[in-house]
């Protein structure tokens, strides 16, 4: 939807728990975009392929709130991928890259977006707590869908570029 210049409608999420469902989809889907290009274990690149604010800009449904909460996502990304890969090396294994748990918490019309520690036994996650505010969830959500958008439709790591938005839209889901 974003590609072809329309924003998604969260019409029919009314409530914390369902927002954190759709949220944790979001996420999953970045997760899923970072390993297809490569880039789970690269901070520096997540950071920046993913961390101007101007990249999101250019989506006709983009606000400079929306683009700064893919910002956002952006960053708790390659924070959590840089613990991952350092919690790798300790364990001697393949990182838990999935296993990034995001907090938003509202209040009363603001919120801030928290990571938690590493959690090696979650699968990642959205948490939303607070009260329910339809306005600031489309806000969140837009800006997390904005950042996979960019990721599909820009960053071609390890590709000579054959792959389409489709194609990679269809990897994902």
């Amino acid at each position: 939807m974003l590609w072809s210049g329309v924003a998604p409608s969260y019409g029919v999420v009314g409530d914390g728990a369902t927002a954190a469902r759709v949220l944790t989809g979001l996420l999953n889907a970045a997760h899923d975009i970072l390993a297809y290009r490569q880039l789970s274990v690269k901070a520096e690149s997540i950071h920046l392929v993913s961390g101007d604010r101007m990249s999101y800009l250019k989506f006709s449904a983009a606000t400079d709130q929306t683009a700064g909460n893919a910002v956002s996502l952006s960053h708790l990304l390659a924070v959590n991928a840089e613990e991952a890969r350092v919690l790798g090396d300790l364990i001697g294994s393949n990182p838990p890259f999935r296993s990034l748990r995001i907090v938003i918490l509202s209040l009363e019309g603001d919120f801030a977006i928290n990571r938690l520690d590493l959690d090696p036994e979650s699968r990642g996650g959205v948490s939303w707590y607070g009260p329910f505010d339809r306005a600031l969830f489309n806000d969140i959500a837009l800006g997390f869908a904005l950042f996979v958008t960019h990721m599909v439709a820009n960053v071609f790591d390890d590709d000579d570029g054959e792959k389409t938005f489709t194609e990679s839209i269809e990897w994902i889901n």
